[in-house]
């Protein structure tokens, strides 16, 4: 694998994350990904709800998805955690 000046594509998204450059760096390097860990998607969940991209609820369902599967959460943290999606969400909407 050729690595640029950027980096590789891990750095490069952590880095696209940290500066809220949702559209250029953080999705082509997630893209480029191949296995996003499940922090890393919850952290571009929080990006698009941050800059209010359309995008933003197919990728929280997806992140729930994923947490439901990898993270063996009890009912009462799928609960907290939907909650705060869907309060995310709306808060969106009322843009």
């Amino acid at each position: 694998m050729f690595v640029t000046a950027e980096g590789r594509p891990g750095a490069r998204f952590s880095r696209a994350v940290e500066r809220g450059n949702l559209t250029a760096a953080a999705e082509q390097a997630a893209f480029e990904l191949a296995f996003v860990a499940l922090a890393d998607a919850r952290a571009l969940v929080e990006l698009y709800a941050e800059k209010g991209d359309r995008k933003y609820e197919r990728a929280a369902l997806k992140y729930l998805r994923r947490y439901l599967d990898e993270a063996g959460p009890s009912l009462a943290d799928v609960a907290q955690v939907a909650a705060v999606l869907a309060e995310r969400h709306l808060l969106m909407r009322g843009r």
